[in-house]
């Protein structure tokens, strides 16, 4: 499988590639039934045959991934519990349509959320099939170490789910279910909790799981019985008391992800020494020339600053470029440089400075980002030169 991103004057797409696989059965009966029928929480797309390779086009247009948007935002207990629903739903609205759960993508890479962070999209690939449970304990290893841990629901909502996809035979989707549902629509339950002898793995105890009030200072060994449960879900989190050893532990487990955060991304970069010949979707002369920039030092030394200028007709401001990521964008109070343009996304692109030099990247805005005068695919970060003419919507700068 291969993703490439690719954008026309209206609409953006990401392109799952299927190197020399002919369209499954599976992928027909899913065609077909959703030309038929649009299912909430699902991203729309069409399957294309180009060559020996099989491709489906999702349409994302005004969209970010998950990943993008957990640059800018930590994972909280709204976000989550809205992603967990909608998973939810799928595992049951797809087998009235004849569709597998097993091929549902779940990365964070191919999870888009609508603008203003909104409804979470899912991606239904016919030819990729994981087990769910699998699929959802491996994007819990993504989600993890972004969780605002100033959430308190959020982090005993996605702890405590890993936890139980770790558990052999556990009943994952009856937990998903219960922690999916609206907080007024949750009934009090009465859960018995076994200490374990030591937590010596660092993990949460299933108490905090479970997230029902329960005083872990019990002796080692007994069985606790946790009363009903009153007020919405983060009281009753924050009614959980932990002794010191548990608060340490759960400290440590928190840590723990943050290094294995680090791991992961090392673990998914793509071996470069031994890759495929590129498919192209399009002429090789088109990718071939929007890859063509020199190499531009843009100031002596290791210190180096960068400035867009304000070159179109209304009253934009000009920027200091200043950090190692800046956000360019229409959201007041996220964006580093507020663009007050009605074009302009609440998150359009973005600069990073990468040792002696900067770099631009559109993040899948509605109206686009050009580079002297050529529209940018989202993902494709592109090497700033001084003098660049950047131009964000109807919105034109230039680069120094």
């Amino acid at each position: 499988m291969e993703i490439q991103y690719q954008r026309n004057l209206k609409n953006s797409y990401m392109v799952v590639i299927e190197s020399e696989r002919p369209l499954n059965p599976d992928g027909e009966l899913a065609e077909r039934m959703l030309q038929r029928q649009q299912i909430s929480g699902l991203l729309t797309w069409v399957s294309m045959e180009h060559g020996k390779h099989m491709t489906f086009w999702y349409q994302i247009t005004g969209m970010q991934s998950m990943t993008d948007h957990l640059q800018q935002h930590p994972m909280d207990h709204r976000l989550l519990q809205g992603l967990l629903a909608t998973l939810l739903e799928l595992q049951e609205e797809l087998p009235r349509y004849y569709l597998k759960p097993e091929h549902l993508l779940l990365r964070a890479e191919q999870i888009f959320i609508d603008a203003g962070g909104g409804q979470v999209r899912l991606c239904y690939e016919p030819m990729w099939e994981q087990e769910p449970g699998e699929s959802l304990r491996e994007l819990l290893e993504q989600l993890l170490p972004h969780i605002d841990h100033s959430d308190k629901a959020a982090v005993a909502l996605a702890y405590g789910l890993y936890e139980i996809c770790q558990q052999p035979n556990a009943d994952i989707w009856q937990y998903v279910w219960e922690q999916a549902q609206p907080d007024t629509e949750k009934e009090p339950a009465v859960a018995e909790v076994s200490h374990p002898s030591e937590p010596s793995d660092g993990r949460i105890a299933d108490a905090v799981a479970t997230t029902q009030t329960v005083s872990l200072a019990a002796p080692v060994g007994s069985t606790v019985t946790a009363p009903d449960p009153v007020g919405s879900l983060p009281d009753r989190i924050a009614s959980v008391r932990m002794p010191g050893d548990w608060s340490r532990h759960v400290s440590d487990f928190a840590q723990h992800w943050k290094e294995l955060s680090g791991k992961y991304k090392k673990f998914r970069k793509k071996d470069k020494t031994n890759q495929p010949e590129a498919i192209y979707l399009f002429e090789p002369e088109e990718e071939t020339a929007a890859c063509e920039y020199p190499t531009v030092y843009l100031g002596a030394g290791t210190h180096v600053e960068g400035r867009l200028t304000y070159q179109g007709g209304g009253a934009q401001p000009s920027f200091e470029i200043t950090g190692e990521s800046f956000l360019i964008g229409g959201a007041h109070g996220q964006a580093d440089g507020r663009i007050e343009s009605s074009g302009v996304s609440r998150s359009h692109a973005r600069i990073t400075r990468e040792e002696d030099a900067y770099y631009i990247e559109d993040l899948n805005s509605r109206n686009g980002t050009y580079l002297n005068g050529e529209l940018l695919l989202y993902r494709q970060k592109r090497r700033l030169k001084s003098g660049d003419h950047l131009r964000f919507a109807q919105e034109e700068y230039i680069f120094y």
